[in-house]
């Protein structure tokens, strides 16, 4: 965490977005330029000095608790890790797994209605992470656990009535609107639980956990598009169903959380949305590069196997045009994992800005030139190992413009700016296409939103120090 002395109605804003309620007071941590150093034998949290809203000095013993927290950085919190991977493969992996069903609908179901599937797959992105903006809030709330058995219910209802689904609008209703409410749910909530018990190994924890929705989609993709072909959509969804719901049921029950740690302690006090935030100026660098980022990832994710069917001398083989989506995905656990690490060495906000940036540069050195699938594989491995990563960095990210406290709240408000790109990424992408007639064009888009990301969050880094060479 960066350490820097609050000298402008800013800073404070930003620092008053990790408050909590007491007697009365909305205390709100101030940092000084001097870092406390705790038991973990590393600067946990900063120096604080806490004011009232008019200015006045409050008793600091409320804050000493937190300064002095030990975080596990281990044990018990390698089983929480273990389940928040789970929650990941089983749901954010699941927007992939929907590629499958789309192109099985697509040709055996609604050959007549096939442009309009892909609308399915949006509105699961859409309220996946519209969902979490509410779901973060009633996590801190009321608790972590009741919030993940009610996602593991909605979420298997939605997957259950699925397999009995024979309309579109059934379809539609169940494998897009509930599915993606049921993923939101959760989301924030696997997304900060491993903050709760690492500090130096965050970043690693972090990624270990997100890197479950690569390696889920990546496996689970290979299992749905087997059980279609040999059993069908009614049977391969009733099967889904029950093991989704048996290990997300075992990965609730051994969830623990550690109500003392900072990001924890609030309990969710306080407003449904901060209206602070929208005073907070590197809230909104960190909003549009997600914003941002998210529509050049989807670019990448949507058209990449259509390109593939343009390229001479491919042959029409599913498994060929399916293979380097399914390669980026895998590399994107393998990726995660490695930039959480990273995070951890050079500062969350470092690695952000090196991930935009590289994806940009991957985009523009390995596709736009490419003509020949072998390029388009090894584009789909490096971009998967970069691109995908920058899930991993937002839980720290989070952290580091508002604070440890209300963390899943803050994940969510985040989050929420991930979503349009998972309704319009397709149709904005199609629409240059479309226009444009030339893949270049489209392949430009998508470097430059990555680029323009990359600028985004190098201004809320330098926001939060301006040093270059400091960890942050």
């Amino acid at each position: 965490m960066s350490s820097f002395a609050p000298s402008s109605p800013e800073q404070l804003n930003r620092l008053a977005l990790s408050t909590t309620a007491a007697e009365g007071l909305d205390l709100v941590r101030a940092p000084s330029a001097i870092p406390t150093n705790g038991p973990n034998g590393e600067s946990i949290h900063e120096k604080s000095l806490d004011t009232g809203p008019e200015g006045e000095a409050v008793e600091e013993d409320v804050l000493q608790a937190i300064e002095e927290y030990v975080y596990p950085e281990g044990g018990y919190g390698w089983v929480v890790v273990g389940c928040c991977m789970t929650f990941a493969a089983l749901t954010m992996g699941w927007g992939v797994a929907w590629g499958v069903f789309q192109a099985h609908y697509a040709e055996y179901t609604f050959p007549e209605q096939a442009s309009n599937l892909s609308i399915i797959g949006g509105l699961f992105a859409l309220l996946q992470n519209t969902t979490s903006f509410v779901a973060g809030k009633i996590g801190d709330k009321f608790g972590f656990k009741r919030v993940l058995f009610i996602s593991v219910f909605v979420y298997w209802l939605a997957l259950f009535l699925a397999s009995w689904s024979t309309r579109l609008w059934q379809i539609t209703l169940t494998q897009g609107v509930l599915t993606g409410v049921g993923v939101g749910i959760c989301q924030p909530m696997f997304f900060s639980l491993p903050s709760q018990w690492f500090y130096k190994k965050r970043g690693l924890a972090s990624g270990l956990a997100i890197a479950g929705a690569g390696f889920g989609g990546a496996i689970g993709t290979l299992i749905i598009r087997a059980l279609l072909k040999a059993i069908g959509p009614h049977k391969t969804l009733l099967i889904y169903s029950f093991i989704n719901l048996a290990l997300m049921t075992i990965a609730a029950l051994l969830v623990r959380t550690q109500p003392n740690s900072p990001e924890a302690r609030a309990k969710g006090k306080g407003p449904w949305f901060d209206k602070r935030v929208w005073r907070l100026v590197p809230f909104h660098f960190l909003a549009l590069c997600l914003l941002l980022n998210t529509f050049g990832y989807c670019t990448v994710l949507f058209f990449l196997t259509q390109y593939i069917k343009q390229l001479k001398g491919v042959p029409n083989n599913d498994i060929l045009g399916a293979l380097p989506l399914s390669l980026l995905n895998f590399c994107a656990g393998v990726g995660r994992i490695s930039i959480g690490y990273a995070a951890d060495k050079l500062g969350a906000m470092n690695t952000f800005v090196f991930v935009c940036m590289a994806s940009s540069a991957a985009i523009l050195a390995l596709w736009l030139p490419a003509t020949t699938y072998n390029v388009i594989v090894a584009f789909g491995v490096i971009y998967g190992l970069i691109a995908p990563t920058f899930y991993t960095l937002i839980p720290m990210a989070a952290a580091e413009v508002f604070g440890p406290q209300n963390l899943a709240t803050n994940v969510g408000v985040v989050l929420l700016f991930t979503a349009p790109a998972g309704l319009g990424g397709g149709l904005a992408g199609g629409q240059i296409l479309e226009k444009t007639g030339e893949w270049k064009w489209l392949i430009v888009y998508g470097a430059l939103l990555h680029a323009v990301a990359g600028v985004c969050i190098l201004i809320t880094r330098m926001m939060i120090n301006k040093r270059i060479w400091v960890k942050v």
